[in-house]
């Protein structure tokens, strides 16, 4: 029996991060592309990635929020073990924002670099989506 194909997400590398649906990025008003969280009106709630329902009130008045800026990296754990596909190590992290967002994803620096309250940013990479003829973005965090 032939082995199978890759899919497309086994053929990513982590460091390039998820790609992001368009409800999940936004330009501010600086013009630059941020990651879009959500704030609920009623309960005040900010997550990402966003959602139309909130999910501690489950109102539904909720709006777009940017997030700008650097974070602070709040945990992270680095990765050694994983799909054969995939290049290891890697580490992966939850950053805080001043918007009062924690937002989950890859790292893309080196394990020894890392510590807790390091400041960090976003890195939105633009990739093509050839079966949709279309763009898209994946997200990573970078050391400040």
């Amino acid at each position: 029996m032939a082995a199978s194909q890759p899919t497309p997400a086994q053929k990513l590398a982590p460091h390039e991060g998820r790609v992001l649906s368009a409800q999940e990025v936004m330009r501010g008003a600086d013009g630059v592309l941020h990651l879009a969280a959500m704030k609920c009106a009623d309960c005040d709630t900010r997550v990402f990635p966003p959602s139309d329902t909130c999910p501690t009130c489950l109102g539904t008045t909720v709006a777009p929020l940017p997030v700008q800026g650097a974070g602070t990296l709040y945990s992270y754990t680095t990765v050694h073990i994983a799909p054969p596909q995939w290049q290891t190590p890697y580490v992966l992290g939850y950053v805080d924002f001043p918007e009062g967002v924690r937002v989950f994803g890859k790292v893309k620096a080196q394990p020894a670099q890392l510590k807790t309250d390091l400041p960090v940013t976003v890195e939105l990479t633009e990739v093509a989506v050839p079966e949709q003829g279309t763009t898209a973005y994946r997200y990573c965090f970078v050391p400040a």
